[in-house]
């Protein structure tokens, strides 16, 4: 009986013990399921929580002088990095988004840092100081990334601290010779402005004209692959014999296919992937890099009046004054060897030429989609033709008269602000820059996006009822009429009021179970007084970017753009082989470059118009 209690004591002890030992397996199934995971994720966690705490408090301090805030990122040392690599475009609308446009938005790459700048009032204010910041860092990172100029050439590049302007900045201390930056942006101010861009669209239109007419496309309909292949290879061909002249393509001829190719690898280039990444982008750059050398190579021998100033502003052999200036300059700055050289002239090729081009294709796809618009461009056209009879040829088109006429400026205006989605770069050259309340520090670069502004819901004129979002095409966006109030590019207090009476009677239709009928004008009156107007968008309407730094060749863009598609458009009926409810697609990946080129092919057919004669047709 003694020994009763001790063996149940032990069957308990037996018991506690397996239960024990299963109870311990569970844990560690649960270690492994939760707590390891919790671990990996904690570093990430961390670091969100410290960079949000970070971001609040600098956002709720009162100091005068203080640092922007950051951006919380999840990610420990890389910061924003992935995402900045990923889709520059969704991480600088996410920043806007949450954070609105008060105040300039850090971000973190690694090492380096970059400021987000938003808001009508924020860019005024970075263009008005435009003694304290140069968009040298938009430019240096251009060369190095996308066009490969040798590294001995981007340190000459990066000590010129004189600026663009005719005047060195403030503080500089760069020779006269030594000014690559000024040297090299004066000759574009020069050749495309005034009468000598005038006497340079000239040439384009009759080039233009006669590739129309040679083209072979005759009366029966012709199936195409791509619109955007057909007007790029069309108007490049045409803007490069232009620039560089007959002996360039005779040097080069598939240069134009060996430049899309270019065209499409910058996606990648502009990341700054190594070679061993990116083959195939670094292999296009390469073609195009050589062709460039071999053409200057060439002229040497070629063109006796290489580094002579004749004052001939168009040569068909040797190209546009614009070109051939460069040769001078650049020969008579020691740093500037054949690689540079080359570098530099690609990216003249790329500037020129790109963004007109695709900005062209998306003006003339929206008016394609649009039929209910032909009657009315149709007559804006003819009265900017020089010619009294259509059927007489291709007519002669006043640039001066189709860059004043409302509707075609309208939609031009439109086409940029949906489709432009330009990064320009800022940083403060000598010493921190006050923003506001905001220091951003000296050699930080500084952020604008096109695409911020003109997706701002804030801002736009959207129609009554929002019919018209900011990421759709208006034609009558930037048009007033006098007898709307509501019309305009911004929104106005007035827009309310007609919200409000438009659904107040949405709700006494349905309910009377009737339609009110809307009094419109005849449509052929429909533009009759409309005026097209940019008034107030300073800030807000920014394809070109604004300040010192504006784009250049902003007006020889506009012409180029409204002559072509005018050109196309009166030269050949044109047929979208898409479905109904098809709508295009802007490639995402090009965010920062300037226009965004559709994405993916856009098939069609094509014809000449019947009253287009003289054309020698192969069909």
């Amino acid at each position: 009986m003694s020994y009763e209690p001790l063996r149940h004591r032990q069957a308990i002890n037996q018991s506690a013990a397996e239960y024990a030992s299963r109870g311990s397996g569970l844990l560690s199934d649960w270690d492994w399921k939760l707590i390891v995971p919790l671990t990996i994720g904690l570093p990430f966690l961390f670091t969100y929580l410290v960079t949000w705490s970070q971001s609040t408090l600098t956002q709720h301090n009162k100091k005068d002088g203080k640092r922007a805030p950051i951006a919380p990122y999840w990610f420990p040392v890389v910061g924003h990095l992935l995402a900045f690599l990923w889709d520059l475009g969704a991480l600088f609308t996410s920043v806007v988004n949450q954070f609105g446009t008060s105040a300039p938005i850090r971000l973190s790459l690694l090492t380096e840092e970059l400021y987000i700048v938003a808001g009508a009032q924020n860019l005024n204010l970075i263009w008005r100081n435009s003694s304290w910041l140069t968009t040298k860092a938009s430019h240096l990172i251009g060369l190095e990334t996308i066009l490969a100029t040798p590294k001995s050439s981007l340190e000459f590049y990066k000590a010129d601290n004189s600026g663009i302007g005719i005047h060195p900045l403030p503080h500089s201390n760069v020779l006269p010779e030594h000014r690559v930056w000024h040297l090299t942006h004066q000759p574009i101010i020069d050749a495309l402005s005034g009468t000598r861009l005038k006497l340079f669209t000239n040439h384009l239109q009759t080039h233009m004209r006669k590739r129309i007419l040679e083209g072979g496309i005759g009366d029966g309909w012709v199936e195409k692959a791509d619109l955007y292949t057909f007007i790029y290879s069309e108007l490049f061909h045409v803007q490069l014999e232009l620039l560089c002249g007959s002996f360039f393509l005779a040097q080069n001829p598939t240069f134009v296919q060996d430049f899309r190719r270019f065209n499409h690898a910058m996606t990648n280039l502009k990341k700054g992937f190594p070679r061993w990444m990116i083959p195939r982008s670094w292999k296009a750059r390469d073609i195009c890099l050589t062709s460039v050398k071999k053409w200057h190579e060439a002229l040497k021998t070629h063109d006796p009046n290489r580094l002579v100033d004749t004052g001939e502003v168009q040569n068909a052999e040797f190209g546009n004054e614009i070109m051939r200036s460069r040769q001078r300059i650049m020969a008579n700055m020691k740093a500037m060897d054949t690689d540079t050289a080359a570098s530099a002239d690609l990216g003249m090729l790329w500037a020129l030429n790109t963004n007109s081009t695709t900005a062209t294709f998306w003006f003339l796809l929206e008016l394609l989609r649009d039929p209910s618009l032909h009657p009315f461009v149709q007559t804006e056209i003819d009265e900017a033709s020089n010619l009294p009879s259509p059927n007489s040829a291709i007519p002669e088109f006043d640039t001066t008269r189709l860059g004043e006429s409302p509707l075609l400026q309208s939609m031009y205006a439109e086409t940029l602000r949906l489709r432009v989605a330009v990064v320009v770069a800022y940083s403060p050259e000598f010493a921190d820059f006050k923003f506001k309340e905001w220091i951003l520090p000296k050699d930080k670069v500084i952020i604008i996006s096109s695409q911020i502004a003109h997706m701002d819901k804030q801002s736009w004129n959207t129609g009554i009822n929002n019919t018209h979002p900011v990421d759709t095409f208006w034609a009558d966006r930037f048009l007033v009429f006098p007898d709307d109030p509501t019309s305009g590019p911004l929104k106005n207090k007035q827009m309310a009021v007609v919200d409000h009476i438009s659904n107040e009677k949405k709700k006494e239709e349905k309910e009377n179970e009737k339609s009110i009928p809307v009094t419109s004008p005849p449509d052929e009156n429909k533009y009759k007084d409309a005026t097209f107007s940019v008034k107030g968008l300073a800030g807000t309407w920014v394809p070109y970017a604004g300040g010192p730094g504006i784009c250049p060749g902003r007006h020889f863009a506009k012409q180029i753009i409204l002559l072509v598609s005018t050109m196309l458009f009166t030269s050949f009926e044109i047929e979208l082989l898409v479905n109904e409810d098809w709508k295009p697609e802007a490639d995402a990946r090009y965010y920062g470059l300037g226009v965004l080129p559709p994405k993916g092919e856009i098939p069609f057919r094509i014809r000449r118009r019947r009253r287009i004669v003289g054309v020698k047709a192969t069909r």
